[in-house]
């Protein structure tokens, strides 16, 4: 007989959020999120953009009206979701998206 391993719960189905004013936003931490958002640094601003609506989804996406917020607004909110994607702090993942944009 084969050696099974459950791994069932070991693995999470939490998704993390972003809070903007009283209203919570999952954020898919998936892989293929995480390279858009790998990618959002060479991408210049429309693949920031993209990678927001890959994180968020559609419909939380324009509700947020992000395509109307600043550029300092995008940058925050793409910290944000660096650092909820990663589960690290607000400040660290805006120390490393900051490094890469600029590199």
């Amino acid at each position: 007989m084969s050696n099974v391993i459950n791994i069932t719960d070991k693995f999470s189905t939490d998704l993390p959020s972003i809070q903007l004013g009283d209203k919570l936003y999952p954020v898919n931490n998936g892989i293929s999120a995480m390279l858009a958002f790998e990618e959002a640094s060479t991408g210049g601003i429309a693949g920031i953009l993209k990678a927001l609506e890959g994180a968020f989804g559609k419909k939380a996406y324009k509700e947020m009206a992000v395509e109307d917020m600043s550029m300092g607004n995008i940058m925050v909110l793409a910290s944000a979701v660096l650092a909820a994607m990663m589960n690290i702090t607000y400040e660290e993942a805006n120390a490393r998206f900051q490094r890469e944009v600029q590199s």
